[in-house]
């Protein structure tokens, strides 16, 4: 990062913008006609960047590194054929998939590689995937001595996937090979299950389809608010306003998620060979469909060069998706200046329907680049031209441009156009998807290969579900139609993510003709008008006026979480802290906090909450078990200073849960009634999570997982309500509302009998 800086620190002072920001095509046609020497100095210094951020690669220490991890996973996987052992193949698929990772591109080591896990796989129950790595290891030059292996292994896993066409494939293949005695006994085996597989009725597929409604309609105005959606018909709270697939989103800080789908849940991640363990698919579906992408992001990748440049990736991804659909409505032009103004044509064309495809919608997107600060707007430009840099220099990108009429030099100027275009609409208009990720887990583990965790390919085991309780955001995603929802504090709308997808959900009744409005900042539960009111216009450029901002009262509902009853023996009132001083979120039990006290409003005296730091020092003395009693006790007096919902109360529920449960994974027992005490603060803490986020939001149902696992574990008493939390995990996303539903049938359901 400080070497992207410096460049583009020099860069900066070759650079002038002689009256001021007109639009993207206008600053980098300015940005040309430099004087040819400062030009050249200005592009010289982005291609030595690319090359210093050229990483070394030493083939034949990929491949030491890959054998000795196979090795070590083919031990495992012997001890495991004596015992049996599910584990050991489970750690055997991981050390495995560390193999892969390690080989990166010495083809000998990664052939063997995948066919190792493909085997392990295979054992596991892992069909699917096993099938893909006797592919890979095949298509990597496998020796061809021992083919015949994989492809009885491709065979095998063929008929467990009840796929005819390919076990019948695989089987002729097989005839035509030499066998020996023990492999002909399985080719006769296989040739008896396919003739059993055709005899077998046909089975009804039965996919779950999202609905797919379109309640939603597109408006615009002459005025300042632009495009916009209102209800068309009347919306009742729950139903689905609209579902949106976006085909453009990156991985945030690196997260290794498959970059097709955005599946965080991987068996058997297949990395590309070439981005040094960078870049991850599920499925070699997914790497074939994200080709066309990733090779132009390849030689980036290699450099970790993506990461440099935040939104801009985003852009740059944008650009290479929509560069193939935008080219036919250019083919005439022939010069720099009529292809930027029909794209242009483009983004001002009226919408024709609310199923006009992607890239229109994206140009038709907001851009904030004219109101952005001077330091901002130069960051954009030379992220812009640093990307158009590197795809001429290091792809064949501008190699499609060839067979038309303008020139490479005129499409480079375009593509450099679009990538801050596409840039300035993002900072208004992307958004973040998130998952719930293992808690605790290295960026190169992978929550599935953790034999600890797992009875069967995604039913964990019982008294595991909480390790899924970590929320965090891994993608920034392109969703133009949600984009169309304006702004409001209250927002009308609940977005659930489910990879690339969104499905929205009313959160209350919209009628008909009402706007739907989106939040972009944290909700009116959550944060006070003043600090969304410093977002909205430090990010969004505006200043907020929806319904919730212009009440009298803006924040009484946030800070309703905020009710203490003060603590001093002459007042124990009940108050409020005042907002229009507590700038801090009200939160002073963070570090940075520490010099923000808070003052009751009926006497002024100053709250010295010594409760709080007993709770802590009782926090980390868990594991011993009068410890713990005490620690309960501590919880429930919180009632005597923090009123209802408080959210300490919430933080504080959560702090205890999880250092109880950290003590009870290292194998810390606990007696029946602790266990109780604990269901019984799990279900406080849900209570306070449902009023403030609302009783379907990933927050709830994060923390919902240690209830379960105590339910599940038959620790405490439950009821019928709970056991219909069953219906939360719909609002999850499908990789993950598949092993929530496994774990209710494995252990939850059978206390309803």
């Amino acid at each position: 990062m400080e070497l992207l800086a410096k460049v583009f620190s020099q860069q900066d002072e070759l650079m002038t913008l002689d009256g001021g920001y007109k639009d993207e095509f206008e600053t980098f046609k300015a940005l040309a006609s430099m004087p040819a020497e400062k030009l050249q100095r200005f592009q010289q210094l982005g291609l030595k960047l690319m090359q210093d951020l050229e990483q070394p690669h030493d083939r034949n220490k990929c491949a030491e590194r890959s054998r000795n991890l196979r090795e070590k996973g083919n031990l495992v996987l012997r001890g495991s054929a004596t015992g049996s052992s599910q584990d050991a193949v489970l750690n055997a698929c991981r050390l495995y998939t560390g193999a892969v990772f390690e080989a990166e591109d010495a083809v000998d080591e990664l052939s063997l590689a995948f066919a190792n896990r493909g085997m392990a796989l295979q054992e596991y129950g892992y069909y699917r995937e096993a099938y893909d790595d006797c592919v890979n290891a095949l298509e990597c030059g496998y020796p061809e001595r021992l083919r015949h292996k994989v492809i009885m292994r491709q065979a095998y896993c063929a008929w467990e996937l009840k796929n005819i066409a390919s076990l019948e494939e695989h089987l002729d293949c097989l005839e035509q090979l030499q066998l020996n005695e023990s492999f002909q006994q399985q080719l006769e085996k296989l040739k008896q299950k396919l003739d059993l597989l055709k005899n077998q009725p046909k089975e009804q597929e039965t996919q779950e389809k999202v609905e797919e409604k379109a309640l939603g309609e597109i408006l615009t105005d002459s005025g300042q608010r632009g495009r916009y959606m209102v209800a068309k018909d009347t919306i009742s709270k729950g139903k689905v306003i609209f579902s949106e697939r976006a085909s453009c989103f990156v991985p945030l800080e690196q997260h290794l998620i498959c970059q097709q789908c955005a599946a965080s849940l991987m068996s058997a991640p297949i990395p590309c060979p070439k981005c040094h363990q960078r870049v991850v698919y599920c499925s070699r579906k997914c790497r074939e469909a994200h080709s066309a992408i990733h090779k132009f992001e390849c030689a980036a990748y290699r450099k970790n060069l993506l990461k440099l440049l935040g939104v801009s990736h985003l852009a740059l991804r944008l650009v290479l998706s929509y560069i193939p659909y935008i080219m036919p409505h250019l083919e005439e032009r022939t010069t720099a200046k009529d292809i930027w103004d029909e794209i242009m044509n483009l983004s001002r064309k009226p919408e024709a329907s609310e199923i006009s495809p992607e890239y229109l919608r994206s140009l038709r997107m907001v851009s904030l680049l004219d109101q952005a600060s001077k330091a901002e707007l130069t960051y954009h430009i030379l992220c812009a031209n640093f990307l158009q840099l590197y795809l001429k220099g290091h792809t064949d990108f501008f190699d499609q441009f060839g067979s038309l009429s303008a020139s490479t030099e005129d499409w480079q100027l375009i593509i450099s156009s679009l990538i801050l275009r596409f840039a300035g609409q993002l900072l208004a208009n992307a958004h973040v998807g998130y998952a719930l990720l293992a808690v605790g887990m290295e960026p190169n583990e992978f929550i599935l290969l953790q034999p600890d965790l797992w009875q069967k390919p995604r039913h964990l085991k019982r008294g595991k579900l909480h390790i899924l309780s970590h929320s965090e955001n891994i993608t920034a995603i392109n969703l133009p139609y949600l984009s169309l929802c304006n702004h409001a504090c209250e927002p009308s709308i609940r977005t659930k993510l489910d990879g690339c997808s969104v499905v929205n959900y009313a959160v209350k009744d919209i009628s008909d003709g009402e706007e739907i409005f989106n939040c972009y900042t944290g909700t009116y539960m959550t944060s006070s008008k003043l600090q969304r009111f410093e977002a909205l216009k430090e990010i969004y450029k505006f200043e907020c006026a929806c319904a919730k901002c212009t009440k009298t009262d803006p924040d009484q509902n946030y800070l309703s979480f905020h009710r203490y009853r003060c603590e001093k023996p002459n007042c124990r009132q009940e108050f409020i802290p005042d907002a229009r001083v507590q700038r801090n979120n009200l939160i002073w039990w963070l570090a940075s906090n520490a010099e923000n006290p808070i003052i009751c409003t009926v006497c002024q005296e100053r709250q010295d909450f010594a409760w709080y730091n007993e709770f802590l020092g009782l926090i980390g003395s868990c594991a011993d078990s009068s410890k713990r009693q005490d620690l309960f006790k501590a919880f429930d007096d919180l009632d005597k200073w923090l009123v209802d919902y408080h959210s300490l109360k919430r933080i504080m529920a959560a702090e205890l849960v999880t250092a109880c449960f950290i003590k009870i994974d290292e194998g810390t027992s606990m007696d029946e009634s602790e266990y109780e005490d604990l269901a019984r603060i799990i279900r406080k803490q849900l209570e306070g999570t449902a009023a403030q986020y609302g009783d379907t939001s990933m927050e709830y149902i994060a923390r919902m997982t240690y209830l379960w696992d105590i339910i599940a574990q038959k620790k405490c008493r439950t009821n019928e309500k709970e056991l219909q939390m069953k219906g939360k995990v719909k609002y999850l996303a499908s990789e993950h509302r598949e092993v929530f539903l496994n774990y209710y049938n494995d252990f939850i359901e059978q206390q309803c009998k």
